[in-house]
């Protein structure tokens, strides 16, 4: 057998032990466990006050972190802007939405949970919502998230 043959059939079994390992260690849908039950609550939680526009209640919904950067961000922009108005006159109006994706996992050592699902807006139109949230003190606090169109 020449080299070319054998490295060509070892590429193949690499790769095919690839996808048989990737298909695997794909991530399992925890929708319908009792801890993506809670993570899905709290996401329809977050969702609600981001339909009523609260945003003093959207701040208490956010991890730690986050919350120091919209604090900074807003100390920031205090002397340009109003950054609140900014936000609330450029906020989509939600209308309904759905998870039917949940994913708990551990990164950089603490428990974080991920959604993702449908969203329709007010005016008919419809996207993709994917939320990451960090457990903090036993509540998921929101870290992340996408509201697409």
């Amino acid at each position: 057998m020449n080299t070319n043959k054998l490295w060509m059939k070892l590429l193949m079994a690499s790769a095919m032990l690839s996808l048989l390992l990737t298909a695997a260690c794909g991530w399992k849908n925890a929708i319908n466990s009792p801890d993506g039950e809670a993570l899905v609550e709290q996401g329809d939680v977050i969702m609600t006050v981001l339909k009523a526009g609260d945003l003093q209640a959207v701040r208490d919904l956010l991890s730690r972190d986050v919350q120091e950067m919209y604090d900074n961000a807003t100390y920031l922009a205090s002397g340009v802007l109003d950054l609140e108005s900014l936000i609330e006159q450029n906020a989509p109006e939600i209308a309904t939405w759905k998870f039917d994706r949940a994913r708990i996992f551990t990164k950089d050592g603490a428990i974080r949970g991920k959604l993702d699902g449908r969203v329709e807006y007010a005016d008919g139109k419809s996207g993709k919502v994917s939320m990451e949230l960090e457990q903090q003190d036993g509540t998921w606090k929101l870290c992340g998230w996408t509201l697409g169109q």
